[in-house]
């Protein structure tokens, strides 16, 4: 089952969208508020700090600002990392699904008489290569 169609659009389909829009904000929307609990946490402590004696203070900002750079250095380089794995992963699996649809519309439309044709690391190839096993047995029957 070899195939030489390549997916050219970043998207395959509108599913693809919108799977990929709700992965990626379920990586944003907890990162911000971790991001704004930090700094909230990390304020606060300095705004109270008159309660506190000068030397805790002055440990606490130096550290403050290093969690501060890592959070603006690390997290988004993990974002990004785990954005384009899930794009990879998503792409596997959404691109077969329309092309699975729309080549067995051809089937039934009788346009198309051969093996229906997916890349072999596509999430639904077993399903592709049960239906191409059903569709022998119908040519057969």
């Amino acid at each position: 089952m070899k195939t030489k169609n390549k997916r050219r659009a970043f998207f395959a389909n509108r599913l693809h969208k919108e799977l990929f829009l709700l992965i990626f904000l379920s990586i944003l929307l907890p990162s911000g508020i971790i991001t704004v609990a930090l700094y909230y946490l990390i304020f606060n402590i300095v705004a109270s700090q008159f309660g506190i004696p000068e030397a805790i203070a002055y440990n606490l900002i130096p550290a403050a600002n290093k969690v501060v750079f890592i959070l603006l250095t690390v997290a988004p380089i993990s974002i990004l990392a785990i954005l384009v794995f899930a794009h990879r992963v998503t792409h596997k699996i959404v691109g077969p699904y329309e092309r699975i649809i729309r080549e067995l519309d051809e089937c039934i439309d009788g346009k198309k008489k051969t093996h229906l044709v997916i890349r072999k690391a596509d999430r639904f190839l077993p399903l592709v290569t049960s239906i191409n096993k059903l569709l022998d047995k119908v040519k057969k029957g």
